[in-house]
């Protein structure tokens, strides 16, 4: 259970520092060209610093603060490190960032620019959290890395992007589709659903990603990709060791969706469609949202796709 001092602190801070209440816009010009009954976009981007992760960052920094932590800690590939940034800067935190060396979409730049401590790990994303998890038991830090100890709260976070929809749309959404990174955001926006008596199907998008593999191939489990490519396309969503991957798995089965496996190809011209259709600027990971509802037959229903990053960032996870 999470605290409802926690909760309340949460909502409060979130309108102190404007994150979250994204917008929710129809997308009359490509619904026309799809078909599709009803469209609309959920336009994470517009957090501060580009992305939904602000919204993770800010929860976890609330809880770390509360149990008497000076110092958050997370292993990232970019956007997370630098939502964390930001809010423990706004509540006076020290704060680490773990960085995998294998990645190449990361705001190394822009973090150390803005006084953060970034430990660079030999090695991947799953390298990158095991040594941030030992060295916070070590060193008595936050661990505020996702999947990690703190992983409920996570995924708590995103339960607003659900319920926003929600008081938006004065209902539920028919198909729901959401780009799959580590699973932590389409497993909270499930849940905030369902903490509504909200049933709509989700839609699970990515390229190179275990979880939407292992739904593509029937499972109910994630399945390690063996060929894997990364690229600057793919690189927000790839992965094999996905921290949240059955909770976005689960949140697929259990809503009678689809996970949806979308070509480097498919998400730029996507993001090209959104650019010069509806002139928003939408990173082609995040637009793999709207390639994978481009593929569903089903054309009469309403759907919403969650844009998870804004187009000038490197990468979403």
């Amino acid at each position: 259970m999470i605290p409802h001092e926690l909760i309340r602190e949460f909502e409060r801070q979130m309108k102190a520092m404007k994150i979250g209440n994204t917008p929710l816009r129809r997308l009359q010009k490509i619904e026309r060209l799809l078909g599709t009954r009803r469209l609309h976009i959920k336009l994470e981007g517009e957090n501060p610093t580009g992305t939904h992760k602000d919204r993770m960052a800010l929860l976890l920094t609330l809880s770390g603060e509360k149990e008497g932590y000076d110092t958050i800690a997370a292993a990232t590939c970019g956007n997370y490190g630098a939502s964390l940034l930001r809010v423990c800067d706004k509540l006076g935190m020290q704060c680490r960032i773990y960085i995998p060396t294998e990645y190449e979409g990361t705001r190394n730049a822009e973090i150390a620019d803005a006084g953060g401590k970034i430990v660079h790990i030999q090695g991947d994303y799953e390298n990158a959290i095991t040594t941030c998890i030992r060295e916070c038991a070590a060193n008595k830090w936050y661990d505020a890395s996702p999947g990690g100890k703190n992983n409920e709260l996570g995924i708590y976070a995103y339960t607003f992007i659900a319920k926003e929809m929600a008081q938006a749309l004065g209902g539920q959404p028919d198909w729901v589709s959401v780009p799959v990174g580590n699973g932590t955001a389409l497993a909270g926006v499930w849940q905030g659903f369902q903490s509504m008596g909200m049933k709509p199907r989700m839609l699970g998008t990515s390229n190179n990603n275990a979880a939407v593999r292992g739904m593509v191939m029937g499972r109910d489990a994630p399945v390690a990709v063996s060929d894997m490519t990364l690229t600057h396309v793919n690189d927000p969503l790839a992965g094999n060791f996905l921290p949240d991957a059955e909770d976005a798995i689960r949140a697929m089965i259990d809503s009678k969706g689809r996970g949806m496996e979308i070509s480097d190809e498919e998400m730029v011209d996507a993001a090209k469609m959104l650019l010069e259709e509806e002139r928003l600027d939408i990173l082609p990971a995040s637009a793999s949202a709207l390639a994978g509802i481009r593929h569903l037959e089903t054309k009469t229903h309403t759907f919403v796709l969650v844009a998870t990053a804004r187009g000038d960032l490197l990468e979403t996870r």
